[in-house]
């Protein structure tokens, strides 16, 4: 990595065409209900893990999943992963630091014009004027000394807990604290220095939204809902997750942190995925659900969607799956037809 920036993550998704049969052959059960929207107006990924092979191998298929679309909450997952490729650029200068003062004055001097200049689509948004575009290290980080001289920097308690509601209670004010502190230019630069979002397309991962209305929202063409401030692709969002689960997304350490965060809102946050049957009321399916963030919010039509970033586990087998999918109702038909794509995609390549 150069500057406060990482570099470029590999794609870890391979085109399957073995698993991309079994979801066209899924869709086209679906769709013989005829209460489910023709043609479908699902995006969806899903990657089959091979925990067997070093590194892992992620084959993968998808509809629709290039087009970006408005996700809504599902998007909190791109402040989690900025806060944490933020530590790992922080405590790369920490190390060197005597004092705090120190350390947060290299760092305005090192990160400040980079981070500002790095999106030229917010630093140009009237409506941000005067608002720092870089972070507020000092509002997010608590310093300690290192045994052998030296800082080392750990998110501090009143932003810990901010991440914390942000992903397991989907708290829209936590996420606005958070993505506040953090700074648009951060969020979007580290997507695309990342190999998330892709700014000739317009394309990718992208959050320039507070969720509570807190800040000028920046915004990027959709599929679905035209001008959005929350989108992404499944694609890249699965991506992300496949990084997540291999260790390499920003170190081990927090790729570890980060699914402690998806797996404890699988399991008790207040919005379990739309794929838990149990807590959702909905038909048993083949799999469980073990990490997860969903969406949900209006299209400007008032039209309420849903969206999905889970890692599932098929219960015979133990194979696991990553499934992104978005653009959904919130009707029970709705999300039953999801849930019974992927039940019989992962059922025909068990």
């Amino acid at each position: 990595m150069a500057g406060p920036f990482p570099d470029p993550y590999p794609t870890l998704l391979g085109d399957d065409p073995t698993l991309g049969s079994a979801l066209e052959v899924a869709i086209e059960e679906a769709l013989r209900s005829p209460l489910i929207e023709h043609p479908l107006r699902v995006a969806i990924s899903i990657a089959s893990i091979d925990e067997t092979t070093s590194p892992l191998d992620f084959k993968h298929a998808g509809h629709r999943f290039g087009d970006t679309f408005y996700s809504a909450s599902l998007l909190k997952v791109a402040a989690m992963y900025a806060a944490f490729e933020l530590r790992r650029s922080v405590n790369n200068l920490a190390a060197g630091s005597s004092t705090p003062g120190e350390l947060f004055a290299l760092l305005h001097s090192e990160f400040d014009q980079p981070i500002s200049d790095a999106v030229p689509a917010i630093a140009a948004e009237p409506g941000l004027s005067g608002v720092p575009r870089q972070p507020n290290y000092e509002g997010i980080f608590a310093t300690i000394p290192l045994v052998d001289g030296g800082l080392a920097c750990e998110f501090n308690g009143a932003f810990q807990a901010n991440l914390r509601r942000m992903m397991i209670n989907s708290d829209n004010d936590a996420a606005a604290a958070c993505i506040r502190l953090l700074g648009y230019s951060w969020i979007n630069g580290a997507l695309k220095a990342g190999g998330f979002f892709f700014p000739p397309a317009q394309s990718g991962i992208w959050l320039a939204g507070t969720f509570n209305k807190s800040l000028t929202a920046v915004r990027i063409p959709s599929a679905n809902d035209g001008m959005v401030a929350q989108a992404m692709t499944c694609f890249d969002m699965a991506n992300l997750y496949a990084h997540l689960f291999s260790g390499t997304l920003v170190d081990q350490a927090g790729s570890n942190d980060m699914l402690a965060l998806l797996g404890t809102s699988a399991s008790v946050g207040d919005d379990p995925s739309y794929m838990d049957f149990t807590r959702r009321a909905l038909t048993p399916r083949s799999f469980t659900v073990t990490h997860s963030k969903i969406g949900l919010g209006p299209l400007k039509t008032g039209q309420m969607v849903t969206s999905d970033g889970a890692i599932v586990e098929h219960g015979d087998s133990g194979r696991r799956f990553i499934v992104v999918w978005q653009n959904n109702f919130q009707d029970k038909d709705s999300l039953e037809s999801i849930g019974f794509i992927v039940d019989r995609t992962i059922g025909q390549v068990i």
